[in-house]
This record gives C-alpha cells, structure tokens and sequence, in this order.
C-alpha cells in the first residue's frame, strides 16, 4: 500500500465506473441482511435513493459462501462497494477465526472490491496477511469503534495517527455522541478530511 495521507479528497473518490459526480462529502449506505438476493435488491434501492457507496455488512449474512457470494455481489455492482467483516468484539455478528474473515476480504480485493474495512486491533495482522501482493484496485479503510463516548480532541488526534502508521489508505472513526459538543470534537478532527455520514443513531462517523 501507499503511504497514507491525511484523507484527502482525491484519495477517496467515487470510481469513474460509477459515473457519478465527485462529492466532497460522500453518503454510505450500510446494507445487512440474511441472504445475498436481499442485499442485492439493498443495493438497488440505495442507488436510487442517491447514496454514493454502500458498506456490505457480509457478517449479517445468515450463510456466507465467499467463493459464489463474493463475485455476486461486486459482478456488475451499480454503486462503489465496502466490505465489512465484523467481528462481535468490535460490535459485529461474526463469531469465527480471524484467519477465515482475511480470507474473505482478501478474496474480495482479489475480485476487485472498491473498499475493504479492517479494525485497527488487528490491521496488522491483516497487512501481513495480504503481504505480496498489490491491490491496485481496492482501498484498505483501517476503522475504530468507540460504542460508550467520543474521547477528546486529543485523544481523537493519537487514534488517528494511530490508523495512519498501521499503512491505511483510509481512516475512520466512529464514536458514540451523547451531546451535542462530542459531535463538535469530531467536527474539529474533521476539518481537513474527507467524510461520509452513515444514518447509525447517536454516532458520528469519519472517514
């Protein structure tokens, strides 16, 4: 991966594949759901909605088979893609090894994906995982995950430098708002990165 820098604009835009007007400020729209019929048809009304990108939550999936349901789901994709693979630790449904979860997104960097998300904890690990080889195509969002408040500005200031040394094309954040200052923290660490907000309750999202 290249070095990262601080979110620029350029570094995280919509393919030209989309068609779509670059934005600086981009809308996600997260999808999850049992099957991948489900998601799909997700994916449809989320283009017609106007959304710019939407995460795949692949941990809803009450079956995941990476090697047919991968390349359903990034073959003729309307709208750019991230995967996410949570695990329940950082407040995801998936209950199994890490090795297993790498394997998927690495399959779907492999396919092609837009945006892959890796948690912090183990961005490490996962680099190793993927060392050798060079994905041109897809971008690494290396995440955190604060589900009981928003830290200060200054601890908000270390996470990120924290995410940028582990060698992530994209930074983000979410924290849990409980007055309305928590969301002027973020918006001070926000001033010069590139954003998008996803409709998740009393949380503030950076990207």
């Amino acid at each position: 991966m290249d070095s990262t820098n601080v979110l620029a604009p350029s570094q995280f835009s919509v393919p030209e594949a989309a068609t779509m007007t670059k934005n600086p400020t981009l809308i996600c729209a997260p999808v999850m759901a049992d099957s991948v019929d489900v998601m799909l048809a997700d994916v449809s009304k989320a283009k017609s909605s106007g959304a710019d990108l939407v995460e795949i939550r692949l941990d809803s999936l009450k079956t995941f088979q990476p090697s047919s349901h991968l390349p359903a789901l990034i073959n003729n994709r309307p709208l750019p893609l991230l995967f996410t693979y949570r695990p329940n630790w950082e407040g995801g449904m998936y209950q199994g090894d890490d090795n297993s979860r790498f394997e998927a997104l690495r399959l779907a960097m492999d396919l092609g994906a837009d945006y892959i998300d890796i948690e912090l904890k183990v961005a490490n690990q996962f680099y190793d995982f993927i060392r050798g080889k060079t994905y041109d195509k897809t971008k690494v969002i290396v995440s955190s995950h604060n589900y009981q408040q928003t830290p200060s500005v200054e601890d908000l200031s270390d996470l990120v430098a924290r995410i940028q040394a582990t060698g992530a094309d994209i930074v983000k954040i979410a924290t849990t708002a409980l007055e309305i200052t928590d969301v002027a923290r973020m918006f001070q660490i926000m001033v010069h990165s590139q954003c998008y907000h996803s409709s998740q309750g009393g949380s503030s999202y950076m990207l």
